[in-house]
């Protein structure tokens, strides 16, 4: 089976168009496309898709035609938001990679009392989440990005993943009651997800998340990594939506 390229073009319209900068590199360096190629384009933030002929490759540009744009197939619905307080190293770049590959419409990254990463994050920071989002959708077809917001502190980072009529869950390998109980009963409701970091929430955090209206819940029986907790949480909100 072969496998369709995709890049990523703003403001997708139908018509001649000069493909150049990343994605240009992409297609010419990596790919090595020829003219007559057929790629599929996606608009994240108008959430469009579009079939693309390469006309003509140059060093630095891809001069290309664009079919009339439709509506990607394969977009966030129904909402997830994924409350991460940030970890050690590149564990939010793993995170926002896997969330925005299992369907997440948004990720808050938050600093909490015992989170490794403290302090703002910088400008150039922030646009390699941006990048690492991008790339997951073109490898997963999605058609949109997750909104990436954050870090913020914990109570504005809760504060800021509200949702009208949410379920909201909040990990904690302690807790009485198993998280599949309640994404089998959640329906069409939006869902807010609240992931700790590796040394857990502070007792004053859990009584915020139960006063936001959190319900703790234990993802399973052994105490997991806090990007692999993430990942394994997500993965099982997107098995109950495909059984549902």
């Amino acid at each position: 089976m072969t496998r369709t390229i995709r890049v990523p073009l703003g403001e997708l319209t139908a018509g001649e168009r000069r493909i150049d900068g990343d994605e240009a590199h992409y297609l010419v360096r990596v790919l090595r496309v020829r003219p007559g190629a057929i790629l599929t384009a996606f608009d994240p933030v108008r959430r469009l898709e579009a079939a693309v002929t390469v006309l003509e490759v140059e060093r630095d540009r891809v001069l290309a035609r664009v079919s009339e744009p439709t509506p990607a197939p394969r977009a966030a619905e129904p909402e997830v938001t994924l409350v991460y307080c940030a970890g050690k190293g590149d564990k939010v770049d793993e995170v926002v990679r896997a969330a925005t590959a299992l369907a997440v419409s948004r990720v808050v990254v938050a600093t909490s009392e015992r989170s490794v990463a403290r302090g703002p994050t910088s400008p150039g920071r922030q646009k390699r989440w941006a990048a690492i989002a991008l790339d997951a959708a073109r490898q997963s077809g999605r058609g949109d990005v997750p909104e990436l917001v954050g870090p913020l502190p914990f109570a504005d980072a809760l504060a800021r993943a509200e949702s009208d009529g949410a379920l909201k869950l909040c990990l904690e390998p302690d807790a009485e009651h198993a998280l599949g109980i309640s994404l089998r009963e959640r329906g069409d409701r939006p869902l807010v997800l609240l992931v700790g970091p590796e040394g857990g929430f502070s007792a004053q955090e859990l009584a915020h998340a139960r006063d936001a209206g959190f319900d703790l819940m234990r993802l399973g029986t052994l105490i997991l990594r806090t990007e692999l907790a993430a990942v394994a949480a997500l993965a099982a909100v997107l098995a109950h939506e495909r059984r549902g």
